[in-house]
């Protein structure tokens, strides 16, 4: 389903409020929503559900996207550099051809993700990512993060 720029703006907006702990905000569902293309440079949707998304060739350039649930969702030809995906659901997701330079892996679960052609120099991941059978993330330029002694 297509939702227009409009719509988009006020379920980001709203959850905004919703990330701020204000009364009227709603966290944001994005499910199988058809985001083709779209320009959502710096948005934060952390904790968002876009589930089955269509964000094929979208722009998600430095967005906050930790926690976000993204299972299934179609990344195919996105930029998701710097993007935050720390602890976010991608399984199955198809992230071919995707532009994951400098993006947070930290903690996110790639497991059964299409991983083909992405590109993944200097992004971070640590022991708790998961990633597809097979994939070898050093290989793909991708960098471990040792964890910090101090944090529990």
């Amino acid at each position: 389903m297509k939702i227009v720029y409009e719509d988009l703006q006020q379920v980001i907006a709203a959850h905004q409020k919703f990330l701020l702990g204000e009364p009227d905000g709603i966290r944001a569902n994005l499910e199988e929503i058809d985001l083709y293309g779209r320009d959502m440079a710096g948005v934060n949707l952390k904790g968002a559900n876009l589930r089955g998304a269509n964000l094929k060739r979208s722009i998600l350039w430095d967005a906050n996207l930790e926690e976000a649930n993204m299972e299934s969702a179609a990344f195919k030809h996105a930029i998701l550099q710097g993007a935050n995906l720390r602890n976010s659901c991608l399984k199955g997701a198809g992230l071919k051809g995707v532009n994951l330079i400098g993006a947070d892996l930290r903690g996110a679960d790639l497991s059964g993700a299409d991983l083909e052609s992405a590109i993944l120099q200097g992004a971070v991941y640590n022991e708790d990512t998961k990633w597809p059978e097979g994939f070898n993330p050093h290989a793909a330029g991708a960098l471990l993060m040792e964890r910090d002694p101090n944090q529990k």
